[in-house]
């Protein structure tokens, strides 16, 4: 029964919207076009950034450039307990969603979900956001280019986010 009622939610609101706009007389097809038309400008405004953060995510990761840029980091994460394959997982995460999601598959796959790893990548996945990847396509579609403050509360609730996985994995509460 309860998977019948999820299977059914989104066609049950459709059903409700499109009654809705018939009871307050509207052309319910017509306000559909029109939302439809200006959802494909704000695509075609924000597909440039979606793309230059899409092969500026591709060539870091297939490069190697990430591990060069954080090896001067890596020996400290290593000594505060964060495991290698946890690191790239911290850079991607603010940048791409899609990216950081087959990070953790990957270490789900390699350590396994209640490795250290595992934990940790579970912690940092459900805690943060995909900040700069979430701020350029808001900011962009508002067309606003003040965003520092934004940008640096995003960033520090992010690494606030990670530390407290780390802590809170190495010391065994998860």
């Amino acid at each position: 029964m309860l998977s019948y009622l999820a299977v059914s939610v989104i066609p049950i609101m459709i059903f409700i919207i499109i009654a809705a706009g018939v009871n307050e007389k509207k052309d319910v097809y017509a306000l559909f076009i029109e939302g439809a038309m200006e959802g494909l400008k704000i695509v075609y405004k924000i597909f440039p950034y979606v793309l230059g953060i899409t092969v500026a995510i591709g060539l870091l990761k297939n490069t190697n450039a990430l591990n060069i840029i954080l090896s001067p980091v890596i020996p400290l994460l290593n000594k505060v307990g964060v495991p290698m394959d946890i690191i790239p997982l911290m850079a991607f995460r603010p940048l791409s969603g899609a990216a950081s999601t087959s990070l953790v598959m990957e270490i789900f796959k390699n350590s396994g979900p209640d490795s250290v790893s595992g934990k940790m990548a579970s912690v940092i996945m459900g805690g943060t956001e995909t900040t700069l990847y979430t701020i350029t396509i808001l900011f962009a579609a508002a067309k606003t280019k003040k965003l520092r403050g934004t940008l640096i509360a995003g960033l520090l609730a992010d690494g606030a986010a990670i530390i407290t996985a780390i802590i809170l994995v190495n010391i065994g509460i998860i």
